[in-house]
C-alpha cells in the first residue's frame, strides 16, 4: 500500500476532524464487503481505508504519520508482491508504533480477510436541545423530531441546568461492519423564565412590594416552583434585601438535597405618585434617618 492515507480518504492533509469523518463513512458504506460480496479489491479498499481512519482520526498518530511524510518516509510503503521490501517500508513494526500491528496482519498477512470485516463502533452524534426553565426544574418527556426525520422521547432528569448533558445510546451513526451504533448527545439549552432566576439549586424571585407593605410589614402571596405560598414581609424591611424560604429550591440532579428560594425585595411606587404619597414623604424627611451615611469620600 504506496498510497498516502490523506490521498486514501481523498481528503486534503489539512482536513478537520469533522471532514475525516465524514470522508471515512462515504467509503467505508461504498466498499463495505457486505455490499461488494466476493470483490476482493473492494475488501482490500476497505482495509485500506480503515487503516488510514483509524490513523487520521487520532491526533497524536496523525502527528507522528505528517513528521515520518515530511521527513520523506511512508510508515506504510509496500513493495510489490514479490519484490521484496521496497525503499521506505517499515513492515509490521511500522504499524506498531502507530499501536496498529494487529491491523497490519489483517491487511498484509496471509490468513486473508477476516469474517469480522474489523467492527468498528459508529460515530457519536451532538445536538441542542431547548427547554423551559420548568422543564429543567421539574424533569418530564419532550417528543423531539430529529433532522433525519427520527422522532424519540427523550426523558429531561429533574434538576438539570443549561449544558447538562443527556445521552441517548445507541442513537448515534449506524456501525462498521457489525460493530455498535454510535450515541446521541443532547446539550440542554434552558429558556429564561419571566420572574425565576436560578443561582445554582436556588431561585431567585423578585418581588415588587408597596411603600406602606415595607414600611408596616404584611403578608403576600409569592409563586414558588411548586406553585403560591404565603411569605410574611417583616416591617421597614428595604429593597435588595433577601428573604429565605428554605427547601422552596431546585431538587439537584446529582443528589437528594434541594435548594432554597430568595425572595429579594423591590419595592414599587406608582409612575403618577398620589397626593398622599407626597404628603406622606413630606413627614418622613423631618426623619433624621440618612440611608447614605458614610457614602463619602
Amino acid at each position: 500500500m504506496d498510497k498516502d492515507l490523506y490521498e486514501i480518504l481523498g481528503i486534503k492533509k489539512e482536513a478537520t476532524e469533522g471532514e475525516i469523518r465524514k470522508a471515512y463513512l462515504k467509503l467505508a458504506k461504498k466498499y463495505h464487503p457486505d455490499v461488494n460480496p466476493g470483490d476482493k479489491a473492494a475488501e482490500q479498499k476497505f482495509k485500506e481505508i480503515n487503516l488510514a481512519y483509524e490513523v487520521l482520526k487520532d491526533e497524536k498518530k496523525r502527528a507522528q504519520y505528517d513528521q515520518m511524510r515530511a521527513m520523506g518516509a511512508n510508515p506504510f510503503a509496500r513493495a510489490r508482491a514479490g519484490a521484496g521490501a521496497g525503499a521506505g517500508y517499515a513492515g509490521p513494526e511500522g504499524f506498531d508504533q502507530f499501536g496498529l500491528g494487529d491491523l497490519f496482519e489483517e491487511i498484509f498477512g496471509g490468513g486473508g480477510f477476516k469474517k469480522s470485516y474489523y467492527p468498528t463502533k459508529g460515530h457519536d452524534r451532538e445536538s441542542n436541545l431547548q427547554i423551559s426553565f420548568m422543564e429543567a426544574v421539574k424533569g418530564g418527556e419532550r417528543l423531539v423530531q430529529f433532522t433525519d426525520g427520527r422522532r424519540l422521547t427523550v426523558k429531561i432528569p429533574a434538576g438539570v441546568d443549561e449544558g447538562s448533558k443527556i445521552k441517548l445510546t445507541g442513537q448515534g451513526d449506524t456501525g462498521v461492519s457489525g460493530g455498535p451504533a454510535g450515541d446521541l448527545i443532547l446539550t440542554l439549552r434552558v429558556s429564561e423564565h419571566p420572574f425565576f432566576r436560578r443561582e445554582g439549586n436556588n431561585v431567585i424571585l423578585r418581588l415588587p412590594v408597596t411603600f406602606a407593605e415595607a414600611i408596616k410589614g404584611s403578608e403576600v402571596e409569592v409563586p414558588t416552583i411548586d406553585g403560591m405560598v404565603h411569605l410574611k414581609i417583616p416591617a421597614g424591611i428595604s429593597s435588595g434585601q433577601r428573604l429565605k424560604m428554605s427547601g422552596k429550591g431546585i431538587h439537584s440532579a446529582k443528589s437528594s438535597s434541594r435548594g432554597d428560594q430568595f425572595v429579594e425585595i423591590l419595592i414599587k411606587v406608582p409612575k403618577e405618585v398620589p397626593e398622599e404619597y407626597k404628603k406622606a414623604a413630606a413627614l418622613i424627611e423631618k426623619n433624621p434617618f440618612n440611608p447614605r451615611e458614610g457614602l463619602t469620600l
